[in-house]
């Protein structure tokens, strides 16, 4: 069994970093649920640490994930502070942390988004309290220019889905080249279905958690 972590920043009382009508501590669940999502469809076992906007004091996230004893362990954050570009950080002790945070970085960038590179941290908490290889990722600066890679919802999904590639990458699971030269016409099949029949974000998400959603997408997208 493939097991990894996502630990989902802020929450509740602590919404994170606020700019540009975006709150941090909803687009690192947006991304986190949609990483979360992808890693399932492949087969790989998810705890998470919120599916929701509630409290969630870094402590309690560490302790669920040791708890869950992954393989793995990503926390979804974003930045504040007017700069630009992705960021990931390890504690440095690890090399597969090492490599994992290299590899969703490398997906990052082949949605568009740069990267400032991988960092070591002696500090935070998740990167050196986490027993499993651990990596925090900041996607975006939402006070600034930046935010315009990730200030929709869709965005926020395709920007966890690419981390989520990264992650079965370190795995060793092979995502299909051409899910990957198909992911834009299959986030306007998602769209198209949201549109056409309604659904809230929180519908169309569990609908994300299908299998077989692209397929369903795809079907219901193109139904007369």
């Amino acid at each position: 069994m493939r097991k990894v972590f996502i630990g989902v920043g802020h929450g509740g009382s602590d919404s994170g970093a606020c700019a540009n009508g975006l709150r941090e501590s909803d687009v690192n669940l947006e991304m986190a649920l949609a990483m979360k999502a992808e890693l399932e469809r492949y087969g790989v076992t998810v705890g998470i640490s919120r599916t929701r906007d509630e409290n969630d004091r870094l402590a309690e996230e560490i302790r669920e994930c040791n708890a869950f004893s992954p393989e793995l362990a990503v926390e979804v954050h974003n930045n504040a502070g007017g700069g630009d570009g992705f960021e990931c950080y390890i504690s440095g002790k690890n090399q597969t942390a090492r490599q994992l945070a290299e590899r969703i970085e490398a997906e990052v960038k082949r949605i568009g988004q740069n990267s400032r590179g991988v960092k070591v941290s002696t500090g935070l908490g998740w990167v050196n309290k986490v027993k499993a290889p651990a990596v925090l990722c900041e996607g975006f600066f939402l006070d600034s220019e930046d935010c315009k890679v990730a200030d929709t919802a869709e965005k926020q999904r395709r920007f966890g889905q690419a981390c989520a590639r990264g992650v079965l990458g370190q795995l060793g699971i092979t995502v299909k080249e051409q899910e990957q030269q198909e992911q834009p016409a299959a986030l306007a099949d998602r769209k198209a279905v949201q549109e056409r029949f309604g659904f809230d974000d929180s519908t169309m998400l569990y609908l994300d958690g299908y299998r077989f959603a692209a397929a369903l997408y795809q079907r219901l997208a193109r139904t007369k």
